[in-house]
């Protein structure tokens, strides 16, 4: 692993999430767009001007404006937005090897919760985002498109990872009940994150490198500088290390690294207060009847205990 990945760690199952999103950013487009929205009501009511001043047309006219402009605004949040906004922190994954099943949690817009059989799963650890170009439904079996997908390398965002597909329970069935998508952990580690969790799944916890604590991603939501440090400046210091820098206090990071995410940590938190943060159905049992905590950041005791008859 080369990321916060982790949010538990034990003998009988592990817990990944989605891949980060950028809610600061989120959150500030929102904004605008609200503005722009608003701009025809402020033309109504506050231009300085009494009301009789307005014709029927210019009336007319910011009616069709403001509806134009929350048209917009919904078409936006709809397909940019709604992942990042007034929906779950993220989605959560256990891979539980004691019952060989896989536990989704994830808002009912993206397919809701569901149970999984992990013996039926397909690994593709170098999916990767069409990064802009229009591919029709079997070009994967066209070589040049197949290349050219993958010279793309996610777009201009990297968009790429490790994503598991369960395909459906019968091939000819319509409805294509049974099959499913996840797209598991930090972007731009798919192959690492594919073979930590298949040799736990396979061979358990013994069998894979104990994680550290930079490895662990933190439930629920983080405060302003939680999210400073997690987030923002330890994959700087994690950088730093790598490079054979040992004390963070002394990792070079440059002044602009340490001060640029500063004016955006209140948006990320305001972004993060409009989500809830998702808890996996006591009936599922995916804790193996031991309960786990749903907020902090770490590793979790105890690591092993017997399931209950």
């Amino acid at each position: 692993m080369n990321a916060r990945q982790l949010f538990d760690f034990n003998e009988h199952f592990i817990e990944w999430g989605s891949p980060t999103r950028d809610r600061a950013m989120a959150v500030m487009l929102s904004i605008s767009a609200a503005f722009l929205v608003l701009i025809p009501v402020l033309a109504i009511f506050f231009t300085g001007e009494s009301r009789s001043g307005f014709t029927t047309g210019s009336v007319f006219f910011c009616i069709g404006l403001l509806a134009f402009g929350w048209f917009a605004a919904g078409v936006y949040w709809y397909n940019y937005l709604r992942a990042t906004e007034l929906t779950a922190l993220c989605a959560r994954y256990r891979f539980n090897r004691t019952t060989r099943k896989v536990y989704v949690l994830r808002p009912r817009q993206f397919g809701g919760n569901v149970v999984l059989d992990w013996d039926r799963v397909q690994a593709h650890p170098y999916w990767r985002a069409p990064g802009g170009l229009k591919l029709e439904p079997g070009f994967q079996h066209d070589p040049q498109l197949r290349e050219a997908r993958a010279n793309a390398s996610g777009g201009f965002m990297m968009t790429r990872g490790l994503l598991l597909y369960w395909p459906p329970l019968d091939a000819d069935d319509p409805k294509r009940k049974g099959e499913e998508l996840l797209w598991v952990g930090q972007w731009q580690s798919g192959i690492s994150d594919w073979e930590y969790i298949r040799r736990f799944m396979e061979e358990g916890m013994n069998a894979v490198p104990k994680p550290e604590a930079s490895h662990y991603r933190r439930k629920g939501r983080s405060s302003l500088m939680q999210h400073y440090w997690e987030d923002e400046m330890d994959p700087e210091i994690r950088q730093a290390e790598l490079l054979g820098e040992p004390d963070p206090r002394r990792a070079k990071i440059s002044l602009i690294g340490r001060l640029l995410p500063l004016p955006f940590l209140f948006l990320n938190s305001l972004g993060q207060w409009l989500c809830y943060w998702p808890t996996f159905p006591k009936a599922w049992n995916s804790d193996c009847g031991q309960k786990r905590r749903e907020d902090g950041i770490g590793p979790e005791e105890p690591l092993r205990w017997k399931v209950p008859a």
